[in-house]
């Protein structure tokens, strides 16, 4: 068996495992689900909504910069508009669907193909690198630690960071995933400063993703202030398990069972289950109407 095959063989069993013991829970938690008491309120969850908007501009700003970087430069009007609609193809099973469309899309701009393969690969290793960070605060945050011990992972994790921004370093990476695209590879130019910002921006959208989470569940059951770091970063963990589980649809169920064991010491089963089947909901509306934003100004 290759490397590769064995990779797959290895994903598709802890994917299983996820989806079966989150279904296990579901089953036996079923009737506190369904008699939990519910107090719903729509503000937060509007604000909520409002959230996930600001974060859609967010992101799709990091892969318009990212293009810059890899020497695609475009208006920014164009880059968002690109990203909105090929955003709606990440429905699709493979999770890469979108990162296609932007790349036909693109092409029809007249925009290079290595530029947009290198500068998705680029936004693929900040995302990962952000979404790490709030995956380690949440099994952190989870458990009674020593303080000494939160200074020590903090440090271990910050300087590995810096030490992945550094240009050569990132950019052996990328080309690597490149490699595995089988694209060629690209000699990008630009400064510690230049991806550190865009590190920045990544994890802004990350937190505006798990902020809006917070907003959400808090419409569902009332929640303390003081619980919201464990909840962001909960959310944004469980993310990153599910978009690491690619042939799932958006990580349908793993990252809802991956949300349950992390925000188990905060949220129940019931609560947990419900706000990350909701909130998905709303991704999907919040896409629906970027998408057409997208198209509504490719037709004008």
């Amino acid at each position: 068996m290759s490397k590769r095959t064995g990779g797959r063989v290895a994903q598709a069993v802890i994917v299983l495992l996820i989806l079966f013991f989150w279904g296990l829970a579901l089953s036996r938690n079923w009737e506190q689900f369904v008699t939990y008491p519910w107090q719903l309120s729509w503000p937060p969850i509007f604000w909520a909504f409002v959230v996930l908007m600001v974060q859609s501009f967010v992101v799709s700003t990091v892969w318009w910069r990212a293009l810059a970087l890899t020497g695609a430069r475009i208006p920014w009007s164009l880059g968002t508009r690109l990203f909105f609609q090929a955003q709606i193809a990440r429905y699709l099973p493979g999770g890469v669907w979108d990162m296609v469309g932007r790349i036909v899309l693109g092409s029809r701009e007249g925009i290079g193909k290595r530029a947009m393969a290198a500068s998705m690969g680029m936004e693929m290793g900040l995302q990962t690198l952000s979404g790490a960070i709030f995956l380690l605060a949440a099994l952190i945050l989870r458990t009674d630690m020593d303080v000494r011990m939160y200074l020590a992972l903090g440090l271990v994790v910050t300087f590995g960071a810096l030490i992945f921004l550094l240009p050569p370093v990132f950019t052996f990476f990328v080309n690597k995933g490149l490699k595995f695209l089988k694209k060629q590879p690209l000699d990008m130019q630009f400064t510690y400063l230049d991806i550190f910002f865009l590190f920045l921006l990544r994890l802004l959208g990350h937190g505006l993703m798990g902020f809006g989470f917070f907003l959400f569940t808090k419409g569902l059951t009332p929640i303390p202030l003081s619980q919201a770091p464990l909840i962001i970063s909960a959310y944004i963990g469980a993310w990153l398990v599910g978009f690491l589980a690619l042939m799932v649809p958006m990580g349908i169920g793993v990252r809802e069972g991956a949300l349950v064991l992390l925000s188990s010491s905060v949220l129940p089963f019931g609560v947990a289950t419900a706000a990350g089947m909701g909130y998905r909901l709303l991704i999907t509306i919040r896409d629906l109407i970027t998408a057409g934003i997208g198209f509504y100004h490719t037709k004008r």
